[in-house]
């Protein structure tokens, strides 16, 4: 009787396959609840989105890796040119070049996107579309997700060890504590060639950094504190989704991502006059491995916590909370992926706050968050939420603009960071600053 109830379940919700796929497309990061979500407000389907988010993620599972990947990268491996049906609004990097007026071959195509030509394991110009562009299919890219912790902590040992010279006893301005904060740096991220959303790359991430630096030693605070909410590298696998790595730097994932990652830092955070402490939680793109149900601590952000107290900076970590006291503020740092951050936040304070301060919830994530949301969610959306007398929550801006998938939800941003302050009356003063 139970097989006959969930076959007539399966049979009631096959008619949404079509918009399913689609939804996943469009976003692969996506939750399958919030697929589910999606299109029962479109279709005003009577029943439980549960029902159909378990349904959407069956249905995806068994496409298998090869359809899987057709989806996540919008193109076919098909060998005719048939369009798929979930591909009608499909945003294409198009190969018309307007300056020459000519079409572009595959070499220059690969060049003027940043795609990287060598793995390109076939390819078609699709022509008769609205926009023409390269159907392309790259070749499967195998990585060791086997981490030896060890051999990366020798790694760090032989570049790292004992280098930081504080800037410490630095003239200052006030006698205040700031916290300088840091969120969603992705390093490893390689953007390049889309509409709305800025270029991106190691380089653009510590000009932003610098920037940040630049700014806070120019309030001359009487000591600085870093908080770093998550995200510092884009993958360390380069298979967090099946193509990733097509947005990323192959020189920038494995040990490399840590060593590289923690130099960066290290080279922002020495500049900082009168620096006290560095405070790291981790996010989901911070895990070691593929799968993220595997390592759910965030094994890189762990490692490059690691790194630099080697190098000899005062740095605590957690995987995923923070409370840290500055003057008459108490910080409470997240990254905004793990399930506390779906509680009330009177009920965080309540666990993790001071009781007679001034408590402020801080997130990042916004970037995921925006892309899982659905375009009405998104336009509901506040930055600062549960403004109270004594408390406050908000999103910290990212460093990472955005990629190809929140580019097609038409959701971009400016790079930022924020600097906050007791104000001398134990409410916090906030400093919100482009990069």
């Amino acid at each position: 009787m139970a097989n006959s109830k969930m076959e007539a379940g399966i049979g009631k919700y096959s008619k949404y396959d079509e918009q399913i796929l689609n939804e996943y497309r469009l976003n692969p990061t996506a939750s399958f609840m919030a697929i589910a979500r999606n299109v029962v407000r479109k279709n005003k389907i009577d029943g439980s989105e549960r029902s159909l988010s378990y349904y959407a993620k069956n249905l995806v599972n068994s496409l298998g890796e090869s359809k899987l990947a057709e989806l996540e990268s919008g193109v076919s491996n098909d060998s005719d040119s048939k369009s798929n049906s979930y591909n009608k609004e499909k945003f294409v990097l198009s190969a018309w070049n307007k300056i020459t007026g000519e079409m572009m071959d595959i070499d220059s195509y690969c060049k003027y996107y940043s795609l990287p030509r060598e793995d390109v394991d076939s390819y078609k110009l699709i022509s008769h579309t609205g926009a023409p562009f390269y159907n392309i299919v790259f070749k499967e890219r195998k990585v060791d997700n086997d981490v030896d912790f060890e051999v990366v902590k020798d790694i760090l040992r032989k570049e790292l060890d004992g280098v930081y010279k504080k800037r410490e006893n630095i003239s200052h301005k006030n006698d205040k504590e700031a916290a300088l904060k840091w969120a969603d740096l992705h390093f490893g991220a390689h953007i390049r060639n889309l509409v709305l959303t800025k270029d991106y790359d190691s380089d653009i991430l510590a000009d932003g950094l610098r920037t940040s630096v630049d700014q806070v030693n120019d309030f001359g605070f009487k000591k600085v504190h870093v908080h770093i909410n998550g995200d510092l590298i884009e993958s360390f696998s380069g298979l967090n989704h099946i193509n990733s790595w097509m947005s990323m730097n192959p020189e920038e994932i494995g040990a490399n991502a840590i060593r590289l990652c923690t130099k960066l830092l290290h080279e922002a955070l020495s500049e900082i006059n009168n620096l006290g402490s560095v405070k790291i939680v981790a996010g989901n793109h911070d895990r070691t491995s593929k799968a993220n149900d595997e390592d759910v601590k965030g094994g890189a952000a762990d490692l490059i916590a690691w790194g630099l107290r080697l190098m000899g900076y005062d740095v605590e970590f957690h995987p995923y909370i923070i409370t840290h006291l500055i003057d008459g503020i108490n910080h409470i740092n997240l990254h905004g992926d793990k399930g506390i951050s779906k509680r009330a936040t009177k009920d965080i304070i309540w666990d993790y706050g001071i009781k007679g301060k001034y408590n402020f919830v801080f997130e990042a994530h916004l970037h995921s968050l925006i892309e899982k949301m659905s375009t009405t969610q998104r336009e509901k959306f506040n930055v600062i939420r549960d403004d109270a007398i004594d408390h406050r929550r908000m999103h910290l801006q990212s460093f990472f603009t955005g990629n190809y998938y929140s580019e097609t939800l038409n959701f971009n941003s400016n790079a930022g960071y924020c600097i906050v302050w007791d104000n001398g009356k134990e409410l916090p003063q906030v400093f919100n600053g482009c990069v």
